[in-house]
């Protein structure tokens, strides 16, 4: 709501068309990203439960690659052929035109997302529910919404404030994210020590 009544105050309903345009897009990367997430949990709670914490520590680091590999490849393509990927939705020249200018900026940091994702999702498989919750309420409650408010003041073209504050969010909430799971699985999952000889 959010951004739709932003983006309709700044750019009209062409704004708010490509946005609908590139949340589209956006579906086609976030749902396999879910569920690999998803896949993932079971495998990670399993281990974590039984104490097997290397395994934990190599299921989520091959989530993590698998997440970052296919969050750039396809943060390359947005980048690289917009139009390409735009073209499914709509044919309209005018809204191609915006679109293809707005993915640019408003999917900049999705590849982050996918990785705050990664490591949110398995904060949930490791039994801290709350943390988990807190971060996905940080990135679109405590940062997206008042950026989306809050840029448009400080850039002559209001619709690029709007666009902006999406990665910015993004970014910012991966950082947080990867640096308070690095930290918990320093304190937790702490390797093994191999037992003595003698």
């Amino acid at each position: 709501m959010a951004l739709n009544t932003s983006l309709l105050r700044y750019g009209g309903d062409v704004a708010v068309g490509a946005y609908t345009v590139i949340i589209s897009i956006r579906q086609m990367e976030s749902l396999p990203l879910m569920g690999l997430d998803q896949g993932a949990q079971p495998i990670i709670s399993f281990n974590y439960g039984a104490g097997n914490q290397n395994r934990v520590k190599q299921s989520v680091r091959l989530l993590f690659l698998c997440c970052a590999i296919f969050g750039i490849v396809f943060w390359m393509s947005v980048m690289l052929f917009p139009k390409i990927l735009i073209s499914v939705f709509s044919n309209d020249p005018e809204l191609i035109d915006i679109t293809v200018w707005a993915a640019r900026i408003f999917l900049f940091g999705s590849f982050a997302t996918d990785i705050q994702t990664c490591f949110q999702q398995s904060f949930l498989a490791l039994g801290q529910a709350k943390a988990s919750l807190l971060l996905a309420l940080l990135r679109k409650i405590f940062l997206l919404i008042p950026l989306i408010y809050l840029l448009p003041l400080f850039f002559s073209n209001k619709l690029f404030g709007v666009f902006v504050a999406e990665p910015i969010a993004d970014i910012l909430v991966a950082s947080i994210t990867a640096t308070c799971f690095l930290i918990w699985t320093k304190k937790h999952l702490l390797e093994k020590k191999a037992p003595s000889k003698g």
